[in-house]
């Protein structure tokens, strides 16, 4: 078992007597309005250990941090900038860094990052106060937290891991618990299938790169030259609009297809049928205004790349991304027999329903750009490492490095990019369900380092939260260590 708390750099123990003895430094930077100014105090859990910290925001001078379970004594930021209801400040003397912003329920909600970024939400405290001790447990290591998180949320099975590169050496870990399925008592294991759903768009995302490299298709190309021949009638609103557009939901085009549509979809007799009706369909819908979430313009992007080689989706996938990542265990529809169900609520009583293996138990075939990967968690991570890799201009063998940063980059005044949500910490991030399995991946543009977890029900958000918090801790500790 690898020991997690040399993750967690001490926030007090390098911290230059000068710097606290004589306070913050005067800053023209400094101008929070009266909402932010004052005394916010709350509880940052970082690997085996639960902070509390203290925030004082103060007129024309950077924020004071106080770490009470450290000593409390001051910590002050030294550069960055604080606005009418926001802050991003540095503390060099722990290199850590504060990304927090006032929500409309009054509490400033963010990112703490010190080697990794951690979630962070202060609430306002008297003058004096100090937040309460923390009722909630501290994170035990992954192999704690992937059981425990298992019987506590009552999660049939769970897995959670992560990967980094040390050196030459590409290195993981991968823990699972619990059962195949709530009525089927085999224990799970390593290597075996998870859904991951959304996280299919960054893969492909992944493909239509390859694709742009090899001159069959453009960023930037009009959706009505795009899809001339698949949807010479679409909407005008959609015309001008381009390749980018649509895979970072910048159309307008709804998020999905209508119920009946959809529904329709299951009598294709090809998923790729299906995504030639898919398409004529979804350029008819009226489109909304601001950011749609794009399940329809990923299903649309791999229409797209089906029209330009010729060839179905799936097997693209296959020859131009999992097999050059070394992916083995990647596919499409829910895993098969001898792996993890994803599972249901029954509608009376709300008892917990494996959903089996058939078409009932994923979305439409047709949609499986969208959301439809199956993969063994080793996999996901190679995947993510790749991606985090690409970005450090170390996979040139596969996308060019400014490829992989496209990729990776949202347009003006949006955090959604290919794929891929970019974090306040720079970390790219997205998540997946199709409503009976929810994962998690998760890769750091500037170190080599991707974290995943899996569990086979939706509503198992808090679990995986966790799991991904220890996932990162334990990764940050293992490179720490080369």
């Amino acid at each position: 078992m690898v020991s997690r708390r040399t993750s967690l750099w001490s926030l007090v123990a390098s911290i230059p007597l000068a710097a606290w003895l004589f306070g913050s430094p005067k800053s023209a930077q400094a101008k929070p309005g009266a909402d932010l100014k004052g005394r916010w105090g709350g509880h940052l859990v970082a690997g085996s250990t639960t902070l509390r910290l203290v925030l004082v925001v103060q007129d024309g001078q950077l924020p004071i941090l106080f770490s009470v379970d450290q000593g409390n004594q001051p910590i002050p930021a030294d550069a960055g900038t604080v606005s009418e209801a926001a802050l991003d400040v540095t503390f060099s003397a722990i290199k850590g860094r504060l990304v927090l912003k006032l929500s409309d329920k009054g509490v400033l909600e963010g990112t703490w990052s010190q080697g990794g970024a951690l979630p962070l939400t202060l609430s306002r405290l008297a003058e004096g106060a100090v937040p309460e001790k923390s009722a909630l447990k501290d994170l035990g290591d992954l192999s704690a937290e992937v059981t425990v998180g298992q019987a506590k949320y009552q999660i049939p099975a769970i897995v959670g891991g992560f990967q980094v590169l040390r050196g030459k050496a590409q290195e993981g870990r991968e823990v699972v618990a619990g059962t195949l399925t709530v009525t089927d008592t085999t224990p799970a294991r390593e290597g075996q299938l998870w859904h991951v759903g959304s996280i299919t768009k960054s893969m492909t995302a992944t493909l239509v790169a390859r694709l742009v490299e090899r001159g069959l298709l453009s960023w930037d190309m009009k959706l009505a030259d795009a899809f001339v021949t698949l949807a010479p009638d679409m909407l005008s609103a959609y015309r001008d609009k381009t390749l980018a557009h649509l895979m970072t939901g910048q159309t307008g085009m709804p998020t999905n297809l209508s119920p009946f549509d959809m529904m329709a979809q299951s009598g294709a007799n090809s998923p790729r049928e299906g995504r030639t009706t898919w398409v004529s369909k979804a350029f008819a819908l009226p489109p909304q205004s601001g950011m749609a979430y794009p399940n329809n313009g990923y299903v649309l992007a791999g229409a797209l790349c089906e029209a330009v080689t010729g060839k179905a989706y799936e097997d693209l996938m296959v020859e131009e991304v999992f097999k050059p990542l070394k992916l083995a265990t990647a596919g499409f529809g829910p895993p098969g027999e001898g792996n993890p169900q994803g599972h249901r609520k029954a509608l009376l009583g709300g008892r917990l329903m494996p959903v089996g293996f058939g078409a009932g138990a994923d979305n439409p075939a047709s949609m499986a750009p969208a959301g439809g990967a199956h993969i063994s968690i080793p996999d996901l991570l190679t995947f993510g490492l790749a991606h985090s890799l690409g970005h450090q201009g170390q996979r040139t063998d596969y996308l060019k490095t400014e490829t992989w940063r496209a990729l990776h980059t949202p347009p003006p005044e949006s955090n959604y990019a290919f794929g891929w949500v970019e974090r306040e910490d720079g970390s790219l991030w997205h998540n997946g369900s199709n409503t009976y399995w929810l994962a998690e991946l998760s890769f750091d543009p500037k170190r080599p380092l991707a974290i995943a977890a899996i569990a086979n029900r939706f509503d198992a958000g808090e679990a995986l939260g966790r799991v991904m918090a220890a996932a990162s801790a334990e990764a940050m500790t293992r490179l720490a260590e080369s």
